[in-house]
């Protein structure tokens, strides 16, 4: 299996969760699903798990095939259900975040344990010969409407969403959720995004340098640009983590919303460009908080330990706030 996967399968089971990190307050849990109880399950590992263990040949890929549709299918209906219900009450943002911080620091405990090196990727099997490549592209397709399912319930809400009631309401100091949804929405506010486009991580400084130098000089300037990428990396890492918390902050200061507000409020969020800098996003960061590799000029870690554990601290602390808010509310 390539290196990567696994990581991709980590950052592919923490999606899930950012897609619906709008913290909101003051609605009561309806019975129910909520949408706690989709964001917590492990339904999407499971499905991870079934490829990697259980397609050996082409009939226990279409079995799995089948399979991961019924639970797409399953879990759309949930997420159905989820947010009709209504936004999340901070004890159940507290809940999600929690969760999130648990599966990122599992996942960094389990990297190249409990025979992850064993999980076989769809890819590797079509390459081998064991499946065709129509039927990998059917089970990709199905794992993919099971990432989505989020997305696919959203879609299919227009009519309950028309009966939200626009504008959104907006907090004594003048801050809104169409100010937030705009600023969150705004490409400048993703990780992958940012490194594409920063001159010192995409390479165009050490370009342009090369131009206009010899060979001889920029072997004396290759560790500079080599830390200097490193530190840029790390920068807009920490940045990242620390929009996430102030997004959190801004939220929990938001009046309660209707269902029918809330679910306008998700589908803002789950359009297409926003979703793929979403996973671009959890891709990177689940690359460079797991891997091990060190530049080649200095032997230095990609990422160091400080950086990684600040990038781990993020949901804690946006647990934190919301659990503090939780109690504030119970009076406790």
């Amino acid at each position: 299996m390539p290196p990567a996967v696994p990581l991709f399968c980590a950052a592919m089971n923490f999606l899930r969760i950012i897609f619906l990190c709008w913290a909101v307050c003051g609605i009561h849990a309806a019975a129910g699903v909520r949408t706690v109880d989709v964001v917590t399950s492990d339904a999407f590992s499971k499905a991870l798990e079934m490829i990697g263990t259980r397609v050996k040949d082409s009939a226990s890929c279409r079995e799995v095939t089948e399979e991961l549709n019924k639970e797409a299918d399953k879990q759309e209906k949930l997420w159905r259900e989820a947010i009709m219900s209504g936004a999340p009450t901070p004890q159940e943002w507290y809940q999600m975040a929690e969760f999130e911080m648990k599966s990122f620091k599992k996942a960094l405990m389990d990297k190249g344990k409990n025979g992850q090196d064993k999980l076989v990727s769809l890819s590797r099997l079509e390459e081998e010969g064991v499946i065709s490549h129509q039927e990998a592209e059917k089970a990709m397709a199905a794992l993919r409407r099971l990432l989505l399912a989020s997305k696919a319930a959203v879609d299919s809400l227009d009519d309950f969403i028309a009966g939200a009631s626009l504008p959104l309401p907006s907090s004594p100091d003048g801050d809104s959720y169409e100010k937030l949804v705009a600023w969150k929405l705004d490409p400048g506010n993703s990780l992958s995004y940012n490194m594409d486009h920063d001159p010192i991580c995409n390479g165009c400084v050490e370009k342009a340098l090369e131009y206009c130098l010899n060979d001889r000089i920029m072997e004396l300037l290759y560790g500079a640009l080599t830390r200097a990428c490193r530190e840029r990396r790390v920068q807009l890492i920490r940045e990242h983590a620390d929009k996430r918390v102030e997004e959190a902050e801004r939220l929990s200061r938001l009046p309660p919303l209707t269902p029918e507000q809330w679910a306008w409020i998700v589908k803002q969020e789950h359009g297409q460009e926003f979703l793929e800098r979403t996973l671009a996003d959890m891709i990177v960061a689940a690359l460079f908080m797991m891997d091990e590799r060190r530049e080649e000029e200095d032997g230095t870690p990609i990422i160091d330990e400080t950086s990684r554990y600040y990038w781990i601290e993020t949901p804690e602390k946006i647990a934190r706030l919301w659990r503090e808010k939780a109690l504030r509310e119970s009076g406790r």
